[in-house]
């Protein structure tokens, strides 16, 4: 934020003429400085008074304007352009994130189309789900006949099994309702295989109607899950689940009964 403070009052073709402006005319002296307390600019001709008005974004104080008169105009002028460039610079990551969430979600549906058998099915989502921005290992546990939900696959996986309604994952294939737990600690839910990770995230895997499993991220280090990785594991579960199924009921029919001669 230094370094914006000091790019707006030099070189922005807004707001460097903006205080050109306010300064032609009057012998009034000013003196800005940032966060560190070091001079961004000093104008000392007439005096410097001993006002202080803040520039303030976010809440946060990046700087401050000393001096009178028209000091506290200055203060305004960059607490309102810092907050605009902020707001650009955010907007931009989110356009950035929306970019790389439509390219997970598209590649994962390029590469189930090709993806035959439940454990192809579950290592394509399970490399998936350890993509999230926020980062951890990616799991995918299947419901079998009796209901206990394992991991499907040879590949360790972070959390190998849950019962329904038992612990974190187990509630989420009960509710159906994808959720987030960024302390595991205070959750009381926590299974005994969940309580050794700091964070875990996870979403049902539904096909018409019917939850077939849980897929998600487990992290031994404290993250913080948002709303943003929730909602792109939802949409990578929601493209799983009914592959899962489709790759379930082909695994599970039975064979064709041989032609009589």
């Amino acid at each position: 934020m230094d370094q914006d403070l000091s790019r707006l009052i030099v070189r922005h073709r807004h707001v460097a003429p903006m205080l050109s402006a306010l300064l032609t005319g009057t012998n009034a002296g000013v003196r800005i400085t940032d966060a560190a307390g070091t001079v961004v600019l000093e104008r000392e001709a007439g005096g410097i008074g001993f006002e202080h008005f803040p520039i303030v974004v976010d809440g946060e104080t990046v700087g401050t304007v000393e001096g009178d008169r028209v000091g506290r105009a200055i203060a305004a002028v960059l607490s309102y352009a810092l907050s605009r460039e902020s707001d650009k610079r955010a907007l931009a990551r989110e356009a950035l994130d929306r970019y790389r969430e439509l390219n997970l979600v598209y590649e994962l549906a390029d590469r189930l189309g090709a993806a035959l058998t439940i454990e192809e099915i579950a290592a394509i989502a399970v490399e998936h789900a350890g993509r999230l921005p926020a980062g951890g290992d990616g799991f995918l546990l299947f419901a079998g006949p009796d209901g206990i939900l394992r991991s499907v696959g040879g590949e360790p996986a972070p959390i190998t099994e849950a019962h329904p309604g038992e612990g974190i994952v187990g509630s989420v294939a009960v509710s159906a309702t994808a959720e987030e737990v960024n302390d595991v600690a205070a959750d009381g839910r926590a299974a005994i295989g969940e309580s050794a990770f700091a964070s875990v995230i996870c979403a049902p895997l539904v096909a018409r109607g019917i939850t077939l499993g849980v897929l998600g991220a487990a992290s031994m280090t404290p993250v913080e899950y948002r709303g943003a990785d929730l909602k792109l594991l939802a949409a990578v579960a929601a493209i799983v689940g009914p592959a899962l199924a489709q790759a379930n009921a082909v695994a599970t029919a039975p064979a064709p009964a041989a032609s009589a001669r």
